[in-house]
């Protein structure tokens, strides 16, 4: 019988590990920094990820933005039209943190240039 009682204990401890492994990944966006960039712009939500920010890093004439999805909101957008090395942030809310980021170059004329998109767990 003990055999039988030890065999339960492991089962019920694996389980816990295992529920709280789930718990602790399912959170983990809350904190993981998000970064994306192509020629002549960057995003980036770092910290707790309460915001997002978008910096043209070219000296050209095009405006940059990056696209981003929230916890609770998707398909945002955040506009620099400011000019070369200038970041733009978004306002702060750490409830409704950010959960993916693109940055993109707005081409006249043209297709716009994206970098990938950031998302937690995704190993970029």
């Amino acid at each position: 019988m003990s055999i039988g009682r030890t065999a339960a204990k492991i089962l019920v401890g694996g389980a816990a590990v295992l529920a709280l492994s789930g718990a602790g990944q399912a959170y983990a966006g809350a904190g993981e920094n998000l970064d994306s960039s192509v020629y002549g712009a960057s995003a980036w939500s770092h910290g707790t990820n309460g915001q997002v920010a978008v910096k043209d890093t070219a000296r050209d004439s095009h405006s940059v933005y990056t696209l981003y999805d929230r916890r609770y909101n998707t398909g945002l957008r955040l506009d620099n039209s400011k000019g070369y090395s200038y970041t733009v942030y978004s306002g702060m809310d750490e409830i409704n943190y950010v959960r993916k980021v693109t940055a993109c170059v707005n081409v006249q004329l043209s297709p716009d240039r994206c970098g990938p998109d950031d998302r937690p767990g995704d190993g970029i």
